[in-house]
């Protein structure tokens, strides 16, 4: 494991990190100014309920970061995987067109690739 000698100081940098990765990839796909600090407010939502649910049930230390991290760095790695897909469908909303309609197939692939790459990283972290 790349992290094995990480303090829970260096998790809660790696959290902080990754919330600012994942609000630069989300902050690629909207168009107004008010998506904008809706995609901001994504990781800190994220992070104020990892907070109070690790609260809540008594979890302390690195557990609830790490899952935190690698949460937010595969939303942003799907996000980089997928560029070419969210761009075609960010430049058809941007010209005023409808997105086209997310099939079946599509979200399996999307959800299978945002899995495989967190349990990579549970792996690899």
């Amino acid at each position: 494991m790349l992290t094995s000698t990480f303090s829970v100081t260096d998790w809660w940098i790696a959290a902080i990190v990754s919330g600012i990765a994942l609000a630069l990839a989300v902050q690629s796909m909207v168009t107004t100014k008010r998506d904008k600090l809706k995609a901001v407010l994504l990781p800190l939502v994220g992070a104020a309920c990892m907070v109070v649910t690790s609260a809540a049930k008594g979890y302390e230390g690195k557990t609830p970061l790490m899952l935190f991290t690698a949460t937010m760095l595969g939303l942003a790695l799907t996000r980089v995987i997928f560029a070419g897909y969210i761009r075609r469908q960010v430049d058809l909303v941007r010209s005023g067109k409808p997105m086209k309609e997310l099939t079946g197939t599509q979200a399996v692939l999307f959800f299978l690739t945002f899995t495989a790459i967190v349990a990579t990283m549970a792996v690899v972290l």
